[in-house]
Formats: C-alpha cells, sequence, structure tokens
C-alpha cells in the first residue's frame, strides 16, 4: 500500500463518499416512487465493503482509509461546535426562533412546491399514455397505498436490520409488481424519472446562516 499523503488523508472519505453516493441512491429508490421512503437498502458500511470488495483494496488500505474518515468526522464535528458557539454569540433567543420558523415555513413551502410539481408530472404522463378516469384513479390508489404501508414500515420496529430490509424489499416489490399489471417497462421508467424528487431544500446549505436545530448534538 503506498503511504498516504496529509492531502489524500483528507480528501479521501469525500472521495470515498462520491463514490458511494450513487449505490446509495440506486439501492434506496422505490419502484415509480423516488421520494421519502428510503430506509431498508444496503447501509453505508455495507455498501462501503462492497466497494472495497470490487476495488480489490487491502486490509491496510482499508484501515488507513477508516483512520482518515474518523480524523475527518472528528474535524467536522469539532467545526460544528464552533459554528454553534458563534451563532450563540452573535444571534440572541428572538433572533433565533424567528430563524428556526423561517427555517421551518421555507421547508413547508418547499415540500409543498414538490408535491405539486409531482403531481403535474404525473397528471402529464397519464395524459400522454391517454389514460382514461378509471385506470388514473387506480394508479392514484395504488401510490396511496404504498405511502400508507411505506409510513407504517417506518413507524414500526424491527427486531434487526435484516428484517426491516426484508419488510422494505417485500413492500417495494408488491407495489412495483402491482404497477406493472398496468404499465408496460417503459412506462414504469417514466414514472420513476417524474416521481424523482428535487436534490435540494431551500435556503442555505453547509455552513449557511440558519441556526442548529434545537435538538443538535
Amino acid at each position: 500500500m503506498k503511504k498516504l499523503s496529509l492531502t489524500r488523508k483528507l480528501f479521501a472519505p469525500a472521495l470515498l463518499a462520491a463514490a458511494i453516493a450513487p449505490l446509495a441512491l440506486s439501492a434506496s429508490a422505490e419502484p415509480g416512487e423516488g421520494e421519502r421512503y428510503v430506509r431498508g437498502g444496503p447501509s453505508h458500511a455495507e455498501q462501503r465493503e462492497a466497494l472495497f470488495e470490487r476495488a480489490g483494496l487491502d486490509a491496510e488500505t482499508r484501515d488507513a482509509l477508516a483512520a482518515a474518515r474518523a480524523e475527518h468526522h472528528q474535524a467536522q464535528q469539532a467545526l460544528r461546535q464552533d459554528y454553534r458557539e458563534r451563532l450563540d454569540e452573535i444571534l440572541d433567543d428572538d433572533q433565533r426562533a424567528a430563524l428556526e420558523q423561517a427555517r421551518r415555513e421555507m421547508r413547508q413551502e418547499w415540500r409543498a412546491e414538490q408535491r405539486q410539481a409531482r403531481e403535474a408530472r404525473l397528471e402529464a404522463l397519464f395524459d400522454e399514455w391517454q389514460l382514461d378516469e378509471a385506470s388514473r384513479e387506480a394508479l392514484r390508489e395504488q401510490r396511496d397505498a404504498f405511502h400508507a404501508e411505506a409510513q407504517a414500515l417506518h413507524d414500526r420496529t424491527f427486531d434487526s436490520r435484516e428484517d426491516r430490509r426484508a419488510a422494505w424489499e417485500g413492500l417495494r416489490t408488491e407495489y412495483h409488481e402491482a404497477l406493472a399489471e398496468r404499465l408496460d417497462e417503459a412506462q414504469l421508467s417514466q414514472l420513476r424519472e417524474a416521481m424523482r424528487p428535487g436534490r435540494h431544500g431551500p435556503g442555505p446549505h453547509h455552513g449557511g446562516d440558519h441556526p442548529p436545530r434545537p435538538d443538535a448534538g
């Protein structure tokens, strides 16, 4: 294993995250619904190990990456703590409360806009496919049923990660099969793309001027 320079050590976690991100997205999306129910897929640790296996990295290299990742995490924690302390110096209680309220309102507005945009894309697909009203209503009911069951799974306690994953896989498979009774593969692909959510919510990111949530550790 080549000796890692300081710069490579600092950037290794970011590069690793970038490599794993596409795996996480593809593993977590539900058929036809790229929305918020993403639990049950492989964990980041499992994806990382699979990536290492495929890349043929030896144990020494994996240990070095793990150490760099831990150092990176510690540095991030220290920066977050410094940021919270600076916010405490700059903002009074009323200002913090006002910013938090504004953040919640903007997030709610953004979610509402996302829902409306998805509904518009869905109706446009229905028009393109020239579906009759009965077929449209059946697809809407299937989607509503999926979301209700997904929420129930989200709130449910499982004995193990494997049980949770199996439950989610079962729900996704059931939903895909239900959709496949009415849609062909090309339509399913179009539906997945139409239901894909926006990548980011509103407001500043990565060190913006909004205070951490009250329960932030």
